[in-house]
């Protein structure tokens, strides 16, 4: 066989890699794709196997626009900063009830012993692991991963790999800082009433110990707030199930975010 006969396969490899490129930052920022556990050749080897399902279509639009490699080089850094405003579009769900997690965990004082001393603390609390776990078992049983990975298909709809300069929309600023006051006010808003059932406890007890001064009612605060609050979390826990599933239906809509943060062409 001729060198010319491998040119057909180089070029898919070619468009495999361009697909890997938006790919990549997607896969690591959702924690769908559980890349705080996969290490080494089994993560590229997702990402690989996602990157084929594009590759077609890259490779007939790398063979129009005739690129060279120095330009090669500018769409991937394209494609990768591309990638990592579509993560973190889809990961704001995830980090949203994540956070709600670490603030009920913060409130009934499960962090205390990482405040006290910051080489104890850990990047993840207990309810915000579980959280995070439901909110990955809640996409995957109800939606399936195929709502997530259509997502990014569509972006390439939206923004095709070959095509220079994703400038922000008209108002793509204020769109994405719209997002994210989305996300803050909703993570305050369902931790509020876990919050403040553990506020009137700590007020509670602080009334009791005006009248028991011997109580030591730091070392029964703790103990205390977790066995009510994680109460209270049994009933709530619904509320907070319904309210992931709106959050994450709203995938759909993404797309036309797109459209919005960034000038199509």
């Amino acid at each position: 066989m001729t060198a010319q006969a491998f040119v057909p396969y180089f070029d898919l490899l070619l468009s495999i890699a361009l697909g890997m490129a938006r790919i990549y930052p997607v896969a690591y920022l959702v924690p769908v794709f559980c890349f705080q556990h996969l290490r080494g050749l089994p993560r590229h080897a997702v990402v690989f196997a996602l990157g084929m399902l594009p590759a077609p279509g890259i490779r007939q639009a790398l063979i129009d626009a005739q690129v060279n490699w120095l330009s090669l080089a500018g769409l991937m850094f394209k494609e990768l900063v591309l990638g990592f405003l579509l993560g973190v579009l889809l990961a704001m769900p995830f980090w949203l009830y994540e956070s709600v997690g670490a603030l009920l965990d913060n409130q009934r004082g499960a962090l205390i012993g990482g405040q006290l001393n910051p080489a104890l603390g850990t990047d993840t609390t207990p309810l915000g692991l579980l959280f995070k776990e439901m909110t990955i078992l809640l996409l995957v049983t109800t939606l399936g991963i195929g709502t997530l990975t259509q997502v990014i298909w569509d972006s390439y709809l939206v923004w095709s790999p070959t095509v220079w300069f994703p400038l922000p929309g008209a108002d793509g600023f204020g769109v994405f800082l719209g997002l994210l006051a989305e996300m803050f006010m909703h993570m305050m808003l369902y931790a509020a009433p876990f919050i403040g059932l553990l506020l009137l406890v700590e007020f509670s007890l602080a009334l009791l110990s005006l009248y028991s001064p011997q109580l030591q009612v730091f070392v029964l605060a703790m103990p205390a707030k977790s066995l009510i609050g994680l109460g209270f979390l049994l009933f709530y826990l619904p509320t907070l199930w319904d309210a992931m599933t709106g959050r994450l239906g709203r995938y759909g809509e993404i797309r036309h975010l797109l459209h919005l943060l960034l000038q199509a062409p």
